[in-house]
């Protein structure tokens, strides 16, 4: 009887994948025998472990050095080298102390400046172009091997794979081991390892030793929390503190720890002397920033804190720096304070592998949250780090102070601010009266208060840089705006005490810092009557060579007035936002900078949706004139079907003027007629991709435009061509083309003589040629009204719907404009999609002339039609005599 089997079993998959995971653990036994230690049968895989999931042995975060020519031996400091371990499964094993373990190990870094071989992974990231470009690499192996669990030690072997100059696929065998414990505490917090190529040093293959080390993420034990709760009762802060929002988690912990922190050292420090402060800590770093942050249930955490000067986490990876510490504590949500016992990382270097060491551990951390924010202190996380007990110091006496220095839209919950610089503010602010019936923002949306803007010098030189709201009265933006969750933002008089904070680069500073940093931390009155801004700010020069010169005592420049007029709602203002930056202080101060002058063209909420409406519409206008345009084309091809006796009389120059407007922007890629350049339109694209919709179907109808186009020159062209029909149509047609070409070339000159004098920084030449190529597309009847003039004929070649159409399809545009000029205003002219300045010229003078030459030269030919070509012209000028009419086959 035979033996059915049921492919619909839940155990099917599991038994797939256990024979794929057998059959590969055959290939690697001599690897894992000779290598791993591990003796002969080799255990077999049994069932998942639930003891030791494939998480356990997961690390997100790593550092690596070494494996040259793969990698760089000295990678720079934007771009450390980094590893990450995804365990794919684990399983139980007929040995009860080995899990057989599959994952695969990444290696990210920097490739060597000259090597023999490229990485099959090159990567290079989507950066600003201000920023230098720094390639780096990406090299995979797929890794299956054992953990021991009696010796903690992870041993697994495989390959990656690599591409070389020749294009080869290569595949270097390796051997990974890696020193997993089932539990790390504050004495051992470490997880190191290696992997080894197992080629011969002399093969294309092989690669230097590669020495890893990660911070343990799972299974840590907490042994020094009794300690650290100890010193956190007997530490007191000075200022009241906010708790988490709701009940503890690690989540919300690691939300509010985000980003880096400023050190803040005693002031004889910034005098350029040190007191024994910063040597007791040995502490030399300007910032910190948190890594592995890792929490228990109730409270319990551990982290892995790193001391540096560079002013930004390096991609959040695990770095080895020149100072770190290892932490372990507890969160106190009865004082809302996180404190930290924490142990010095001794860092010493063996046959050019990175060896990391735990050193002392009397080290004091604490983290709180203030309530009330000010001008000066604007930081969700605040703390110290102190050591205990140096040479019978006090705490406070040796704790250097830091602030956190990220992104806090996101952590407002609770906040206060203490406005204390007001009546300097209305010291200082020009009173401005309201003009007419103008509305300005009343403060409550966070995007019509936030603004990218331009920063010059008298000079001219600048920079660009960004402003954001804070608070206005009582009210944090957070990640919203106040438009639903305010409370008391009215006022009578239409004034609000606000806070800012304003950042960029300067490239022009007295203070001689290349691309120094700028930033600003402002509080002032906003008028919501007359958008007036007016704002004193502080910015940090604690870390700044000049400010150490003049022995500043103090790390903040408080004499900066920053004075901005934000544009109206309703209103035409080329710039959205105007104003300058002043230092208050005397031109002999040290501190001192000269005026900076402050522009921003960008738009508001209310604007840009008034704009999307508009732009909605204008697709309608599009979508209709295009498909008008067909069914024009339609009726003038039956029309030459009915009558084919007419096809000669019909100019051949007009039909390529026509076809050419048509195949522009087909072979060019105009992108549909009416889609700037991406970089040029980002600003208000919002629509969700609807858009690229319509995009295909304007392609689509343009493209029928333009093979019915062709259709009719084609069968104009066939009937020209009839032998019976050569007696003077051509000779017409070219006394046009000589008429009508030089009147072409000299508004091409005229249009470059346009550019070449006052368009040259807004457009180029390109795009003046292409707009006055649309102003010949509005006149394409010209060649037909000089060749019947030439004809003298009276047939009605073209009909009405053909001429009339066309026309109406090219003035509306025009019209429209002219609309437009008076009830939109042009806040974005690369969100123009009807009647765009890119496909014609359009202004007031012009538009008119368009509008009035269209109906002009639609009138002269339905006269000609009906009249005679030359009908209109005096006696005098007019030719004698006429053409025979000679018939053209219907088959033609």
């Amino acid at each position: 009887m035979a033996t059915s089997i049921n492919l619909h079993s839940p155990f099917l998959p599991f038994f797939f994948f256990f024979f794929l995971t057998t059959f590969h653990f055959s290939i690697a036994t001599t690897t894992l025998t000779s290598l791993c230690n591990h003796q002969l049968p080799l255990p077999q895989p049994t069932l998942p472990s639930p003891s030791f999931p494939s998480s356990f042995f997961t690390i997100s975060s790593g550092s690596f050095s070494g494996g040259h020519p793969l990698f760089s031996s000295s990678p720079p400091l934007t771009l450390p080298n980094s590893f990450s371990f995804l365990t794919k499964s684990s399983f139980h094993t007929t040995d009860p102390y080995l899990i057989r373990v599959a994952g695969t190990l990444i290696l990210r870094g920097s490739p060597p400046v000259s090597s023999n071989r490229s990485l099959l992974h090159l990567v290079k990231p989507r950066i600003p172009r201000h920023r230098p470009f720094v390639r780096h690499a990406s090299v995979s192996f797929d890794l299956d091997g054992f953990w021991s669990e009696s010796d903690s030690v992870l041993c697994m072997s495989g390959a990656g794979i690599v591409l070389s100059e020749q294009g080869n696929s290569i595949h270097p065998n390796s051997i990974f081991k890696l020193g997993f414990a089932k539990s790390s505490n504050l004495s051992r917090p470490f997880v190191t390892g290696s992997l080894e190529s197992m080629d011969e040093s002399s093969s294309p293959d092989y690669f230097d030793p590669i020495s890893l080390v990660s911070f343990a993420e799972k299974n840590y034990e907490y042994t020094q929390v009794e300690k650290a709760e100890k010193f956190c009762g007997g530490l007191s802060i000075n200022e009241k503190s906010r708790g988490l929002d709701g009940n503890f988690s690690c989540e919300s912990l690691r939300r509010m720890l985000e980003g880096g922190f400023r050190l803040k050292y005693g002031e004889n420090c910034l005098n350029g002397f040190c007191d024994p402060l910063r040597g007791d800590l040995e502490l030399d770093q300007d910032f910190m920033f948190l890594d592995q942050i890792d929490c228990s249930d109730d409270g319990k955490v551990h982290m892995y804190m790193l001391f540096t000067n560079q002013t930004r986490s390096i991609y959040r990876n695990f770095v080895i720096g020149e100072k770190a510490l290892v932490g372990e504590g507890l969160w106190d949500g009865e004082r809302n304070k996180l404190c930290l016992l924490g142990c010095d990382v001794l860092v010493s270097e063996e046959s050019s592998r990175k060896i990391l060491s735990i050193g002392e551990c009397n080290f004091r951390i604490s983290f709180w949250f203030p309530l009330t924010w000010s001008l000066k202190t604007r930081s969700v996380v605040v703390g110290k780090v102190w050591r205990e007990k140096i040479e019978g110091k006090t705490v406070n006496s040796s704790a250097i102070s830091f602030a956190s220095t990220g992104n806090y839209r996101s952590n407002f919950g609770g906040l206060k601010y203490d406005y204390a610089k007001l009546d300097i503010v209305r010291g200082l602010c020009a009173k401005v009266e309201k003009k007419g019936e103008e509305i300005y923002p009343d403060g409550k949306s966070y995007r019509d208060m936030r603004f990218q803007f331009n920063v010059k010098n008298k000079e001219g030189m600048g920079n660009f840089g960004i402003a954001s709201p804070i608070s206005i009265g009582e009210n944090f933006y957070g990640a919203v705006d106040l438009e639903n969750n305010s409370t008391n933002l009215e006022s009578k008089d239409g004034y609000f005490n606000i806070t800012y904070k304003i950042q960029y680069n300067s490239l022009f500073s007295n203070l001689k810092i290349s691309n120094e940093k700028i930033e600003i931390s402002a509080e002032g009155i906003y008028d919501s009557k007359t958008g007036t801004l007016c704002l004193v700010g502080c910015r940090y020069v604690g870390s700044l060579e000049i400010a150490k010169k003049a022995r500043v005592n103090d790390s903040f420049d408080c004499e900066i007035f920053v004075n901005l007029q934000f544009g109206p709602l309703n209103g035409k203002a080329k710039e959205h936002v105007k104003g300058t930056i002043k230092s208050l202080r005397k031109n002999s101060d040290h501190l001192f900078f000269n005026q900076l002058d402050i522009s921003s063209y960008g738009i508001y909420v209310e604007q840009a949706s008034e704009s999307i409406f508009r732009m909605d519409i204008e697709i309608g206008m599009v979508l209709a004139s295009l498909t008008l345009t067909c069914v024009f084309l339609g009726l003038q091809l039956y029309h030459v079907k009915k009558n084919p006796n007419f096809l000669p009389y019909i100019s051949i120059l007009m039909l390529v003027v026509l076809a050419l407007g048509d195949m522009i922007p087909l072979v060019l890629n105009f992108d549909a007629l009416f889609f700037m350049r991406r970089s040029k339109q980002n600003v208000l694209l919002w629509s969700g991709g609807w858009l690229e919709v319509n995009e295909v179907i304007i392609r689509v109808l343009t493209m029928v435009n333009f093979l019915l186009q062709l259709r009719l020159l084609q069968v104009v062209w066939s009937a020209r061509s009839n032998e019976e029909s050569k007696t003077g149509y051509w000779t017409f047609e070219k006394k046009t083309l000589i008429i009508c070409f030089p009147l072409y070339l000299f508004g091409a000159l005229i249009a470059w003589i346009f550019h070449t004098k006052n368009n040259r920084a807004q457009h180029t030449i390109w795009e003046d040629l292409i707009s006055y190529a649309g102003l010949i597309l509005d006149g394409f009847l010209i060649p037909q009204v000089i060749f019947n003039i030439f004809s003298d004929l009276k047939e009605k070649t073209l009909s009405h719907s053909f001429y009339l159409g066309f026309t109406l399809v090219r003035a509306l545009p025009h019209a429209y404009d002219l609309y437009r000029a008076h009830h939109y205003v042009p806040y974005v002219k690369s969100s123009f999609i009807y009647a765009s300045p890119n496909d014609d010229i359009y202004t007031l003078a012009w538009d008119i002339i368009v509008i009035l030459g269209g109906f002009i030269l639609s009138m002269l030919v339905f006269w000609q039609q009906k009249y005679g070509g030359a009908s209109f012209l005096p006696l005098s000028m007019r030719k004698t005599g006429e053409y025979e009419m000679v018939p053209v086959s219907s088959s033609s």
